[in-house]
């Protein structure tokens, strides 16, 4: 179990922070700053209901950010726990993979954006088209290669490999 939950939080950390760079880069490329996203995960932390640019809530949505992937790494983990046979074959790891993701989109930005956090779904808020490919795309396949082989339960490829 520990060397699943490790594997949770280094995944989390690595596939967070290619969906944080992803962020980032959008944010660029719509001439707005690459801190953005970052600053408005900071309004989970605060419960603010618009993001306040200033460095320190940068700094704040980094952390908040890191801690949020590392916890939703090791949730991926715990799926894998629960259900081992989605680690037997990669067709059935990437296919979990990415409905984590979706769910990570739909639970954090449709339900917790539309009840707790409406900057969330704010049409001056995070893009949600771009948002609903970076969980899955992203964040839900860069979790794939920690969870590859796990002791007992090699991974093999899907059927008529």
């Amino acid at each position: 179990m520990s060397d699943l939950l490790t594997r949770g939080v280094a995944a989390g950390l690595f596939a967070g922070f290619a969906f944080l760079l992803a962020n980032m880069w959008y944010a660029l490329s719509q001439d707005n700053p690459p801190v953005g996203p970052l600053q408005v995960i900071s309004t989970v932390f605060h419960g603010s209901d618009a993001p306040d640019p200033s460095p320190a809530n940068a700094l704040v949505g980094l952390v908040m950010h890191t801690a949020l992937s590392m916890a939703f790494g090791m949730g991926f983990a715990v799926l894998m726990l629960l259900v081992p046979m989605l680690m037997r074959t990669w067709p059935l790891l990437i296919g979990a993979a990415l409905v984590y993701g979706l769910a990570l989109y739909v639970v954090n930005f449709q339900i917790l954006g539309r009840t707790a956090y409406p900057f969330f779904t704010d049409p001056a808020g995070p893009n949600q088209v771009l948002e609903l490919l970076v969980h899955p795309l992203v964040f839900g396949l860069f979790l794939v290669p920690f969870f590859l082989r796990s002791p007992g339960s090699p991974i093999r490829p899907g059927p008529g490999a």
